[in-house]
């Protein structure tokens, strides 16, 4: 599936780099990988078997939000504080790109 891309951040702290994204027809993307080269298309394999360190998910923007909070905005509340700060960094970065 094709998409033009709105952001993208890595993080060393988290091991993922997170991509939002919309869809020619204006759906929202959320990608999150590690170790993978992702340009403009996203691999079904990511679609169809989410993990951990690598999936995506397309949606709404609503949805694709309270998927970054739930996922990677929980670790604002956990770990120590390099982790929190990772994670503060990612969210604030990804839902300023979806203008939320």
């Amino acid at each position: 599936m094709k998409f033009i891309e709105l952001e993208r951040i890595a993080s060393e702290t988290l091991t993922c780099e997170y991509i939002v994204g919309k869809t020619e027809n204006g759906q929202y993307v959320y990608i999150w990988v590690e170790n993978e080269e992702i340009e403009d298309e996203i691999p079904q394999d990511l679609l169809d078997n989410p993990e951990g360190f690598r999936g995506a998910m397309v949606g709404t923007k609503a949805e694709i939000v309270e998927e970054i909070e739930n996922c990677v905005g929980s670790f604002r509340y956990h770990g120590d504080e390099l982790l929190q700060e990772a994670a503060t960094e990612v969210v604030e970065t990804l839902l300023e790109a979806l203008e939320v």
